[in-house]
C-alpha cells in the first residue's frame, strides 16, 4: 500500500481505521528504518489538540505528528472533551511514545474585579488544564463535560447571531446548522469553539471576494482589524492551502464583536475540585503577555504580569497544583519568576504551546529547559500510578506523606514517566 494512501487513513471517519493506518506506517518503518524519526532528550508538547476541538487533526493524525517531529513525549488536551483521548493514547502507544491526557476549560476566578487573565475575551475569566487524567477516570469525566458541550453550543448559536447582526449589512452571514456545526465533531462528543465560527466566517471570505487582495482590504478597511506583518505576508496567497487556518488565527483577537459572555461558567476551584475528585492535577493553563490586540488596536493590557504575586497566591489557595507557561515566548526573567512564585506557593511549573493549526509545527520547537521538561515527565508518571491506584497521585495526602518535599516527589514521578508502568499488576 502506498505512503499516501496510508497517511490518508489517519483522517478516516472511524478511529479504528486511523489506528490502523498507524500501525502500517510502523510496519513501513520495520522495513526501511530510515523513516523512523530521531527522538530528541527533552523534547515534548503536552498542548496537542484534535478536530474532537479545533484543529485539523485527528488524535492519531496529532500523535503521529508529534512523533515524526522527534517529540519525546506528548499530550493531547482538547477543550471540554475527553472523545479523543483513547484513540491518542492507543496511537502514542503503537508509536513507542509516552503520552499523557488532558483537556482545557474556562473558569471564573473573580467576581467584577476587572482583571485581565488568560482568556482575553472576557475580564476575571481564565482557562484551566485538567493533567494527568487517569485512564480509569476518562469515561466517567466525559460524561460530566457532556452538560458543558451543549451549554457552548447554546452560547455558540447566539454568538453567531450576534455575528450575524453585526456583519449582515456587508453581506455576510452564516448558519450555525450548516456552516459552523459540521466543522465540528459535535455528534461523536467533540466541542464547537469560537474558532469554528471564525473559520465559517473564513470560508465566507473565500466565496466573496475574488482574490487575497480583496478579502485584505474588506478585513483592515472595511472592518478596521489590525492584520500584523506575519498574517499579510500569508494572506496575500489565496491559494496558500492554511488560507482558512491563517484568516482564523489572524481574527481570533477580535472575537469580542461576536463574543457572548457565559453567565453560567464554573467557578475555578470548582474545576480543581472536579480535577482532583478523578485523581487529576488542575493548572493554571498558562500566563499571558501584555501585548493584545484590543478593538482593532495593539494596546499593552496589564496582565498576570501586574499581579503575579497576588495571582500566584490566589491560585495556591484553590488548590491549584501547577502554573504553565511557554518557554518559547515568555522572556528568561518572567519564567524565573513564575518558577520561583510556583515553587513558594507548593505548585511547579509546565511548558505550555499550543498545535491546533498546521502552521504550528511541532519542528520548531526545541528541547524543553530541563525542569519543565522533568516536570512533564512528572504528570506523566503522575497519570501511570494513579491509573493503578487513584491514591498514589503525585499530590496525594500518601504521596505528601511519603516525600514531604515537592521537588522530590517531581524526581521521583517523572522516573516512572520515563520507566512505564504497562506491565505492573492493577491493584484493587
Amino acid at each position: 500500500m502506498e505512503r499516501e494512501h496510508i497517511m490518508k487513513m489517519l483522517s478516516e471517519k472511524r478511529a479504528k481505521k486511523r489506528l490502523k493506518g498507524i500501525k502500517l506506517l510502523k510496519k513501513a518503518e520495520a522495513k526501511d528504518v530510515s523513516l523512523i524519526p530521531e527522538t530528541v532528550e527533552g523534547k515534548g508538547n503536552l498542548s496537542l489538540h484534535t478536530f474532537f476541538s479545533f484543529s485539523p487533526y485527528s488524535p492519531s493524525q496529532a500523535a503521529y505528528t508529534a512523533y515524526k517531529s522527534g517529540l519525546e513525549f506528548a499530550g493531547v488536551t482538547d477543550h471540554d472533551t475527553l472523545s479523543g483521548a483513547f484513540e491518542f493514547v492507543s496511537a502514542c502507544k503503537l508509536l513507542g511514545m509516552e503520552s499523557t491526557v488532558g483537556l482545557q476549560l474556562r473558569a471564573r476566578f473573580y467576581e467584577n474585579e476587572g482583571r485581565w487573565l488568560n482568556s482575553f475575551y472576557e475580564k476575571d475569566v481564565g482557562f484551566v488544564c485538567i493533567r494527568g487524567i487517569p485512564a480509569g477516570e476518562i469515561t466517567a469525566m466525559n460524561k460530566e463535560l457532556a452538560l458543558t458541550r451543549a451549554a457552548r453550543v447554546a452560547r455558540d448559536e447566539k454568538m453567531v447571531e450576534k455575528f450575524n447582526s453585526r456583519l449582515k449589512k456587508y453581506g455576510i452571514s452564516i448558519s450555525f446548522a450548516k456552516d459552523v456545526k459540521p466543522l465540528s465533531r459535535y455528534s461523536r462528543g467533540g466541542t464547537i469553539t469560537e474558532r469554528h465560527i471564525l473559520f465559517a466566517f473564513a470560508q465566507k471570505l473565500k466565496e466573496k471576494f475574488s482574490t487575497a487582495e480583496a478579502i485584505l482590504d474588506f478585513i483592515k478597511n472595511t472592518l478596521k482589524i489590525q492584520v500584523e506583518e506575519e498574517f499579510t505576508v500569508a494572506l496575500s496567497d489565496a491559494k496558500n492551502p492554511y488560507y482558512a487556518y491563517d484568516l482564523v488565527n489572524c481574527l481570533k483577537h477580535e472575537i469580542r464583536f461576536f463574543y457572548v459572555p457565559d453567565e453560567n461558567l464554573p467557578a475555578a476551584k470548582s474545576l480543581v475540585e472536579f480535577a482532583h475528585r478523578h485523581g487529576a492535577l488542575a493548572t493554571y493553563a498558562y500566563v499571558g503577555s501584555t501585548k493584545r490586540i484590543y478593538e482593532g488596536e495593539e494596546t499593552v493590557i496589564e496582565l498576570e504580569s501586574g499581579y503575579m504575586e497576588e495571582l500566584m497566591k490566589d491560585l495556591a489557595d484553590t488548590g491549584f497544583d501547577a502554573v504553565e507557561y511557554s518557554p518559547f515566548t515568555v522572556d528568561g526573567d518572567t519564567a524565573a519568576r513564575l518558577t520561583v512564585l510556583a515553587a513558594e506557593n507548593g505548585m511547579f511549573t509546565l511548558p505550555a504551546s499550543d498545535v491546533n493549526s498546521p502552521r504550528h509545527r511541532l519542528i520548531s520547537y526545541g528541547s524543553l529547559p530541563e525542569e519543565l521538561a522533568l516536570n512533564s515527565r512528572a504528570v506523566i508518571g503522575h497519570e501511570k500510578s494513579a491509573s493503578y491506584d487513584i491514591s498514589d497521585g503525585i499530590n496525594t495526602e500518601k504521596s505528601k506523606e511519603k516525600n514531604p518535599d515537592l521537588k522530590t516527589r517531581l524526581r521521583l514521578y517523572a522516573e516512572i514517566g520515563r520507566l512505564g508502568l504497562e506491565n505492573k499488576p492493577k491493584t484493587k
